[in-house]
């Protein structure tokens, strides 16, 4: 707001206009918008960055790199598969060949569980004729100290037309694992069957394996 006045110059002189001072600034002053920041921008070239951003070199030394120590543990395969064959001797069964599997899973470093089919050439009916039929098992196991060369095994499944009488029955089985390498094995187990009802015994069976885990 500017006010204004009448002053006089002198007696009897005309009037003239006089005005006063502009207002001061206002409390803030308008600032002109920064420019906008320049966007990221990817690196095509390593060998184009300042030397402050540049990657150390790789050690590609081999001497130094043997020196080196394992950072971490090797990736295992967490499955067990294995094939081969062996003998089976029985309480009044005939010593007969056997052709043998392995399919396993690791549990953890030192257990391991494992389906163990075994197919046994030559039987016997509950009378003792021996008439050359097959048998078949299969027992599922919990594997102990799977790293260590000695490594024990317990479990119970099925085993079909043991002593020929058509019929699948329980089995029990134990045994050991003696881990010659890591692709060799030798086994020894133990197998229990219930014979069913109207045989007044059960059969109890041993095995002999050598397979090849791979």
């Amino acid at each position: 707001m500017v006010l204004t006045g009448f002053a006089w110059l002198g007696l009897g002189g005309p009037p003239v206009w006089s005005q006063a001072l502009p207002a001061g600034p206002a409390p803030w002053v308008p600032v002109a918008p920064e420019p906008a920041a320049a966007g990221w921008e990817p690196v095509t070239d390593a060998a184009t960055l300042p030397p402050d951003y540049q990657p150390a070199p790789a050690n590609r030394d081999p001497a130094e790199l043997a020196v080196l120590p394992r950072q971490g543990k090797p990736i295992e395969n967490v499955g067990i598969y294995g094939i081969g064959g062996g003998v089976n001797f029985g309480s009044d069964l005939p010593n007969s060949g056997v052709f043998t599997g392995r399919v396993g899973y690791k549990l953890n470093e030192t257990l391991a569980v494992s389906l163990r089919p075994s197919l046994i050439f030559g039987n016997r009916d509950v009378l003792g004729r021996y008439n050359g039929q097959t048998s078949f098992q299969l027992p599922l196991t919990l594997d102990l100290f799977r790293r260590s060369v000695v490594s024990p095994y317990l479990g119970g499944g099925i085993a079909t037309n043991t002593y020929s009488t058509g019929e699948t029955n329980a089995m029990l089985t134990g045994g050991v694992d003696f881990n010659i390498t890591q692709n060799v094995t030798l086994g020894f187990n133990v197998n229990y069957i219930f014979l069913p009802d109207g045989v007044t015994f059960d059969a109890l069976q041993a095995m002999s394996l050598l397979y090849v885990r791979f």
